[in-house]
């Protein structure tokens, strides 16, 4: 339930189509924004108790969320992956210790990072904002790093097409790569300190790809 598919026809939101991971169940996503702390967790949604990735970036205790992780052949010497992340945390909570976040991790052939992973050398963090830093409700937001974040109380910004309350702006996650070697992607999304106020990340229809 918290791992959708999703289409939209309001052009006020830039993706028409594409797959949710949220830390609530997916329909609580959908638009207008008509509360300021939304969440939809009944029926309860898979908890994540603990991940390792995750808690380096929250710095806090992770709670309910969601991952999926994938092995995958690039075609090229490039791969990307275009994301909105948004959540009920904004603006109230941001900062605060409710810093729910979302990691894009990637390991394989070239790849180096402090993330460990049985098999492969150490990966990265590929879904930041310039400067390397990760995508989370402490770092980006009405108070930091404002010109990746969107405004959307009362719909302000994408009108009744979703019901957060704030996002990011379009972000795209990219990784040089070895054309025909096995790399691990995982996704990852989750409260911190508490199980209310959803998070969410959209990813977009067809947008991961390679060169």
């Amino acid at each position: 339930s918290n791992i959708t598919s999703f289409t939209n026809t309001n052009p006020a939101f830039p993706f028409s189509a594409g797959m949710l991971l949220t830390t609530g169940n997916g329909v609580g996503a959908q638009g207008p924004n008509n509360a300021t702390s939304f969440t939809n967790n009944a029926p309860p949604t898979p908890n994540v108790g603990t991940d390792p990735e995750l808690n380096a970036l929250a710095n806090g205790t992770v709670t309910n969320g969601t991952v999926l992780e994938f092995d995958f052949v690039p075609s090229g010497d490039t791969m990307s992956f275009r994301y909105i992340f948004g959540s009920e945390e904004y603006p109230e909570f941001s900062p605060s210790s409710f810093n729910d976040a979302f990691g894009l991790f990637l390991w394989g052939p070239g790849i180096t990072g402090p993330y460990a992973l049985a098999g492969y050398a150490n990966g990265a963090n590929i879904a930041t904002i310039p400067g390397g830093i990760p995508v989370t409700i402490n770092n980006v937001g009405d108070a930091s790093n404002t010109q990746y974040y969107v405004f959307n109380d009362n719909g302000s910004t994408y009108g009744n097409a979703i019901q957060y309350d704030g996002t990011t702006v379009l972000l795209t996650a990219a990784a040089s790569v070895q054309c025909n070697q096995t790399y691990h992607i995982k996704l990852a999304i989750s409260n911190v300190s508490d199980q209310a106020y959803d998070s969410g990340v959209f990813l977009e229809a067809n947008s991961f790809s390679s060169n």
